[in-house]
């Protein structure tokens, strides 16, 4: 009896050894997808953990993590979106200007994003003859 007892408790141990402790199952996929981009690769970074991984509703999660270089030296950061079990977002890189110095994040000028500047109005088309 003792023998079944302190068998059970082993496996139940070796368990929980295995599962609930370090990163998820979506964070290590995110870390490996990062590590392999390209932009990271060329400058010699990698990232190490998350600042932020945190969960929004809809089982979309923030994404906030520091590029170090192989002396761990902090030399970016990056900022994505990833939805749980399907795909994540390209991230949004800044690469610090002096490695190991810390920047914040400068935001985009308005109406210079990824479409080029934005067109102001209801964006209809209006014909020639005023209508």
């Amino acid at each position: 009896m003792k023998r079944v007892v302190c068998v059970s408790i082993a496996l139940t141990l070796v368990a929980f050894t295995f599962t609930g402790c370090g990163p998820s199952v979506e964070e290590r996929t995110v870390l490996d997808q990062f590590n392999q981009l390209p932009e990271l690769i060329e400058k010699g970074g990698y990232v190490k953990s998350f600042e932020r991984f945190e969960g929004q509703k809809e089982k979309v999660f923030i994404i906030e993590a520091e590029i170090v270089n192989d002396e761990d030296v902090p030399i970016g950061r990056l900022r994505s979106e990833r939805v749980e079990g399907f795909g994540t977002r390209k991230p949004r890189i800044q690469w610090y200007e002096t490695p190991g110095v810390r920047e914040e994040w400068k935001t985009p000028q308005r109406g210079r994003g990824r479409r080029g500047p934005q067109r102001q109005g209801d964006g209809r088309q209006r014909n020639s003859d005023g209508g």
